[in-house]
């Protein structure tokens, strides 16, 4: 499990191009990873504007409208490179794959735990 939760950390090569790290601890991913994870998606997966609205709810400026598409994009273009999520064939929906809850998941929890508590694991 930390092998697979360490891999997501480094960046990947996919197709001919460099996908960088993911940071759990960053803000914008760590607000991503329990929005893709979440139980209602399991079954049909989600789509892009799913995730948008989950992440920067309902917007009326044309311009921002525009641009939010982008915004959530990229993010889940690299979930998918690092295989935590991939493409329902013949849908413009995503679904977490098996190794990806179980990553995803892990990386929530240490990052919900305190201090103490990753102490108490480890020793």
């Amino acid at each position: 499990m930390a092998e697979e939760a360490a891999g997501v950390c480094r960046a990947v090569q996919k197709d001919g191009r460099r996908h960088r790290a993911l940071n759990p601890l960053a803000q914008t991913e760590a607000a991503l990873l329990p929005a893709v994870n979440r139980g209602e998606y399991v079954i049909n997966g989600f789509r892009n504007r799913d995730i948008r609205r989950r992440l920067h709810g309902q917007c009326h400026d044309p311009l921002q409208r525009r641009r939010d598409p982008g915004r959530v994009g990229r993010p889940l273009a690299l979930l998918r490179a690092h295989g935590l999520i991939r493409k329902v064939p013949g849908t413009h929906r995503y679904a977490v794959t098996e190794s990806g809850r179980r990553v995803i998941t892990a990386l929530l929890a240490a990052r919900r735990a305190s201090t103490e508590q990753l102490i108490g694991l480890a020793a």
